[in-house]
């Protein structure tokens, strides 16, 4: 008996032992230390561009909680089918409900920075994990952060995508740093158009377009998603308006058959664009951001990004980041921001 019970505590001590071993201190983006376990199984995540990067780091299988409507993200549902089984357990606005997020269990709960949720999930036993981006260098370090926290194959996939979003950037930016500011294509971004909703500095809007060399015209105006006029829309009278892909009712005749502007200089020019979207909003805050950086380099500059074949980049990057065989017709849907077919 006294042997048995050796062995017991014996096999007690071991578990413990390997129980401390599973497990690893990441830290977010707060500088927070966070413990996880060796490997995710089970994973929850508030930001809804986020749902895609983690599909691209090869845990999309993993989501039993989400955000992300299949109306909202369709191509995401499509790629990843896995999607259909995870829960909306947050809302839009970024709240959440606590008890659903209990009921599935997650391994770890990705949320933005400063979630209004985030102490009540941690309070609940589980564990947050707090991100955010705002330019390619942040979105960067996001992908990279995302697989340290997902381990495993995942910080292989995000190194590759880190090399091509380097390569990108720097060939894109190599060929517009030297364009004077006087010729360069006043660029306005609208998330919305009901109302005028116009992305100004420190938004990644504001990063793609700079990059790409466009002037953004909202000048001094910071921050995503500010309410305008179309009076200030006259005002600023950009060389092109880009308008995001973000509802149904979002089209260029929106924008070009709207009697108050239709003598704003991109307007009257035919260089109206609705925004691609894929896997989430290309504009937005995704791994498809690097993507909008080509197609609006092409935009800007035709004569100077001629190499540049969209739907072959779209193509060759779902396939090498996502996995997926995207064919041509799809690559174009998704670039006129159409769903897939049912």
């Amino acid at each position: 008996m006294e042997k048995l019970s050796q062995l017991i505590i014996f096999a007690v001590i071991c578990l413990c032992i390997n129980q401390i071993h599973a497990q690893r201190k990441v830290s977010d983006i707060t500088g927070t230390q966070v413990v996880l376990p060796d490997k995710i199984e089970r994973i929850a995540d508030s930001w809804p561009a986020h749902n895609a990067i983690v599909t691209m780091l090869g845990y999309g299988d993993k989501i039993v909680a989400t955000v992300v409507s299949e109306r909202m993200c369709p191509w995401l549902y499509k790629i990843n089918p896995a999607m259909k089984n995870a829960v909306l357990a947050f809302s839009p606005n970024a709240t959440g409900s606590v008890e659903e997020l209990v009921k599935v269990r997650p391994d770890i709960v990705f949320l933005t920075a400063l979630h209004a949720n985030a102490e009540a999930i941690k309070r609940a036993g589980m564990t947050p994990f707090s991100l955010s981006l705002s330019d390619f260098p942040t979105l960067r370090s996001c992908v990279l952060m995302t697989a340290e926290a997902l381990g495993g194959e995942a910080k292989e996939k995000a190194e590759k995508y880190a090399v091509y979003l380097d390569d990108i950037t720097e060939k894109i930016g190599r060929k517009t740093e030297s364009v004077p500011s006087n010729e360069r294509p006043r660029v306005l971004h609208l998330s919305n158009i009901n109302p005028f909703s116009a992305d100004g500095k420190g938004s990644m809007m504001d990063s793609w377009i700079k990059l790409a060399g466009g002037v953004n015209v909202v000048g001094e105006v910071t921050g995503a998603n500010r309410q305008v006029s179309a009076e200030q829309l006259i005002i600023w009278d950009p060389d092109i308006i880009i308008v995001g892909n973000t509802s149904n009712d979002i089209t260029e005749t929106a924008i070009t058959n709207n009697p108050v502007l239709k003598n704003i200089k991109a307007v009257k020019d035919k260089k109206v664009y609705i925004n691609p979207k894929g896997m989430f909003f290309w504009d937005r805050y995704s791994a498809e951001a690097i993507l909008q950086l080509q197609w609006a380099a092409k935009i800007f500059y035709p004569e100077k990004f001629k190499e540049i074949d969209i739907t072959s980049e779209t193509v060759d990057f779902y396939k090498t980041f996502f996995d997926y065989p995207l064919s041509n017709e799809e690559a174009e849907m998704i670039i006129k921001g159409i769903p897939p077919k049912k």
